[in-house]
């Protein structure tokens, strides 16, 4: 590899490096991504406005200017149709003259007895000048007059301008082929008159034709020539000529083009003028231009004109400039708004950052003080609640960690052999039996025995309400035998709630406590009960006492803290928080118990899902199964 090609790799490197380092820093700060996005719908608004913009302004300049156009072309073919009708009226005061007609036919008769040729034409040529005289003087447009007959030849000629040079009948029969038929009706042409005066040898002219009629017969007898300056219409069309126009254009009833005016250096149209009136809009090298076409009914004259649109165009590019030029702002000033706004209004979000980087480290002592009412409140409350639950889980979970060491040291310690301490009961109770004959006392022994295996029994040992009741049994046989006939205790539990799941040594520690406390210092009517029922989907165990009570406090202080440690700091295995902790841990929150303060005693309210031992459940249906 050549040393230039190393250079070109890492020359790519370095712009890959930077190219990374850039999407790496965007990513990394809200601010900057906030500013992009931003950027990107203000772009994009301005683009999608200033299009819409500069549509509607060049739909709106294209229908206004075509409605000024159209009525100014509307006005302009009226003074044109104007034009028209005096050439008309001008040439119908030859046409029905009906001295002009005599003199005409008599050009052709013989002279008069001792009257030469010459002598008559030339009378009949001056009687027929100061006929025409005033069409003369009609309107200066009008650069010749020329009356011949229908073999061509020219009988009266007037013109104003002396470099017309016109041969007849050779002139005659060029406009002849442009009459279409022998109406009386006036045709025009557009033809190029020889004229010495024009750098060209020709002048571009209107030819106004038409035949010349008797009076009385109808028969055509020559035709009438009006040799009419362009000006003639030209000067009409100046109010159209302004702007950018593309040029305009008069034709026939015959859709002769008549007379054609285009702006210099223009290279000029041929508009079909087929089309009805109204506008359109035709492209013509690479530009739009709108064309207008009026028409003059009377004698079916069309005027077409047309304007370019580039001029509308480049106003609704304007407009769609200025659309791009505000958005362009509108972002740098977005984004100075952004950079000074977003200190202040982001500040909360950047406290929560670095509170939750603290946190990361390890640091859960970590709290928000709460500036603001906004979301960032909700926030800052959330994050709080979060590191005091993260909190309170790690206490728990130590304490647990504690409580299982705690245990397993307890049952390593028990471990001197619970089956030496079983058999050495059962040894008692047989002795008991044997010797003294005393089963009052072997029934306690029993009770006792069964109780200590029943509590060294495995965590995992699945067990049901009744297994529970049983020991509790048990452990009333024991109290009874040391209060003697002052207790009386009772238990009701239904018998399809007797298989009931549940854990074990849950309801021993209550029954124990009202033994402990409830009647300590009460010496007669001992009364305790023990309810079980069930509501729907939960089993609820009531145990009633009529002992000397609890206090509020206490109540407040035995359900609401639950850990496991009391007010010395010292772990209570049996009692009521213990059991609190439990139903808990293995039900949550939805389960737990209830103390009541009475009028005589407590009343305590154990809620437990109800959940029937699955062996149970089988036999259950089994039994029933079979019945049927």
């Amino acid at each position: 590899m050549g040393e230039s090609q190393c250079l070109l790799l890492r020359e790519e490197e370095t712009a890959m490096m930077k190219h990374t380092n850039v999407l790496q820093y965007i990513n990394q700060h809200f601010k900057v991504k906030l500013i992009l996005s931003l950027s990107v719908i203000i772009t994009i608004c301005s683009l999608v406005t200033g299009y819409i913009s500069y549509k509607m302004n060049l739909n709106l300049f294209e229908s206004e200017i075509s409605k000024q156009y159209l009525k100014t072309s509307e006005q302009t073919i009226e003074q044109i149709g104007s034009k028209i009708q005096d050439i008309y009226r001008i040439t119908d005061f030859v046409i029905f003259n009906s001295y002009v007609e005599r003199i005409v036919q008599n050009m052709h008769a013989e002279p008069a007895p001792g009257e030469s040729i010459e002598y008559r034409n030339f009378m009949l040529e001056r009687n027929l000048e100061n006929v025409l005289l005033p069409l003369k003087n009609e309107t200066t447009h009008i650069r010749a007059v020329y009356i011949v007959d229908l073999q061509g030849y020219n009988m009266y000629f007037s013109q104003a301008n002396p470099s017309i040079q016109l041969q007849f009948p050779d002139f005659y029969e060029q406009v002849k082929k442009g009459m279409t038929n022998t109406s009386a009706e006036i045709v025009w042409q557009r033809m190029n008159i020889s004229d010495f005066y024009e750098p060209t040898g020709e002048k571009s002219s209107l030819v106004a034709a038409r035949w010349l009629k008797s009076t009385e017969q109808q028969t055509v007898y020559g035709m009438l020539i009006l040799i009419i300056d362009e000006q003639y219409f030209g000067s009409l069309l100046d109010p159209l000529m302004a702007g950018q126009t593309a040029g305009a254009y008069i034709y026939d009833k015959f859709d002769r083009l008549l007379y054609s005016r285009e702006p210099e250096g223009s290279p000029g149209f041929d508009p079909a003028p087929g089309k009805g009136p109204g506008s359109f809009i035709e492209h013509r090298d690479g530009n739009d231009y709108l064309f207008v076409k009026s028409v003059y009914e009377p004698r079916s004259f069309k005027l077409v004109s047309g304007i370019s649109l580039n001029d509308i165009k480049a106003k609704g590019r304007t407009v769609y400039h200025l659309a791009l030029a505000f958005g362009l702002v509108s972002i740098v000033l977005m984004a100075v708004s952004v950079s000074f706004f977003s200190g202040k209004m982001l500040k909360p979000l950047h406290v929560l950052v670095r509170a939750m980087q603290r946190v990361r480290e390890g640091n859960l002592r970590t709290v928000l003080p709460r500036t603001s009412n906004d979301e960032f409140a909700f926030l800052t409350d959330s994050f709080n609640k979060m590191v005091a639950d993260i909190q309170s889980l790690i206490q728990e979970v130590y304490v647990s960690k504690l409580s299982e060491q705690e245990a397993e040291l307890k049952a390593l310690q028990a471990q001197l052999n619970p089956h030496f301490l079983h058999n050495a009961l059962n040894s008692i109770y047989w002795k008991i039996m044997l010797l003294y004959d005393d089963e009052e006392t072997a029934a306690l022994v029993t009770s006792l025995s069964d109780l200590l295996r029943y509590s060294l029994a495995p965590v995992s040992t699945s067990i049901t309400l009744r297994d529970e009741l049983a020991q509790i049994r048990n452990y009333i046989r024991i109290q009874e035998a040391r209060h003697g006939d002052e207790l009386y205790v009772s238990i009701e539990a239904p018998e399809e709630l007797l298989s009931c799941r549940m854990q074990r040594l849950l309801l021993q520690p209550l029954v124990e406590n009202v033994f402990v406390h409830a009647f300590l210092d009460q010496t007669t009517s001992k009364r305790l009960a023990i309810r079980v029922s069930r509501r729907e989907t939960e089993i609820w165990v009531e145990i009633e006492d009529n002992g000397h009570g609890i206090s509020p406090e206490m109540i407040h202080q035995l359900l609401d803290d639950r850990t496991l440690y009391d007010e010395r700091g010292e772990r209570e295995r049996l009692g009521v928080r213990n059991v609190l902790r439990r139903i808990y841990l293995v039900h949550g929150e939805s389960y737990g118990m209830d103390i009541r303060r009475l009028a005589q005693g407590t009343l305590i309210q154990v809620k437990l899902p109800y959940e029937m031992d699955a062996i149970e459940e089988r036999r259950m249906f089994h039994d029933a199964h079979s019945a049927s």
